[in-house]
């Protein structure tokens, strides 16, 4: 039984059984879905919704808000589904996020309204995916992912379920953060890498001594050494900062890429 069924966007009340912390300003919420026997019911490159009526200073009587993630359990999981969850608290210059600074209050037992599915560029399986604003169909045989923070939880949804389905895709990934303590999923990651499954670089803007991977932001040299080889049946996805993010998207089709998808 799927929690959120292909088709129109519908809204649950869903419990968080379990909160596991990732580092200094990252948790793993993980939520029961209706029965054991539930999945999720979200294709790779489809997400969820989380919203909340947010009180603070600002708004003392409350605020809707509503931020996208994506579950980095697998697929036909049952019975819960897990989010990986960056809480963006309070600087000198930043009164911290909204939405996250909410969930970082939540406890095992706490309902969250979660909304799905939801997504752009839902993949079939086999290299196929369908683009839905254009309701176009395009097949791929080599997907590379630069992924910048938390922007790595939908590219690793696509290599999971590639790799899990045994798929004969080319996979390579580009992952940027600030500290090695920053990295997602990382024995996942080492595992398909050590499997030759995943060409993977990790990257940091801090890295410690004896480092083996990349330095500092995303680069030309970085992408052209990792990514896959340009070509119609190639297909580069990313997902990070905006800066990053707007770089990507002037030096890809300078580099020739012709496929190149902001998730």
């Amino acid at each position: 039984m799927e929690t959120f069924p292909q088709g129109d966007i519908i809204r649950q009340e869903l419990t968080i059984c379990d909160i596991k912390n990732i580092s200094s300003d990252s948790k793993l919420f993980i939520f029961a879905l209706p029965s054991p026997e539930h999945i999720v019911g979200l294709k790779p490159g489809q997400h969820i919704g989380i919203k909340a009526l947010v009180h603070n200073a600002k708004y003392p009587d409350g605020k809707e808000v509503k931020r996208k993630y994506t579950p980095t359990s697998k697929i036909d999981a049952r019975g819960t589904f897990e989010i990986p969850i960056k809480i963006y608290f309070p600087t000198e210059t930043f009164p911290g996020g909204q939405l996250t600074m909410h969930l970082n209050t939540l406890v095992a037992g706490s309902k969250v309204s979660i909304l799905g599915p939801i997504g752009k560029f839902i993949y079939e399986g086999n290299g196929i995916c369908y683009f839905k604003k254009q309701g176009q169909t395009r097949t791929f045989k080599k997907f590379g992912f630069i992924a910048g923070g938390s922007g790595i939880t939908p590219c690793f949804q696509y290599i999971q379920y590639i790799i899990d389905h045994n798929e004969d895709i080319e996979l390579s990934l580009i992952y940027a953060n600030k500290s090695e303590g920053d990295i997602w999923l990382r024995n996942q990651l080492d595992e398909y890498s050590s499997k030759n499954k995943l060409k993977l670089l990790y990257t940091l803007n801090h890295p410690p001594e004896n480092w083996s991977h990349g330095t500092g932001n995303v680069s030309q040299d970085m992408i052209t050494t990792v990514m896959p080889s340009l070509g119609d049946d190639t297909c580069i996805f990313f997902c990070g900062p905006s800066p990053m993010n707007q770089m990507l998207r002037q030096l890809l089709p300078s580099l020739g890429y012709t496929t190149y998808i902001k998730f």
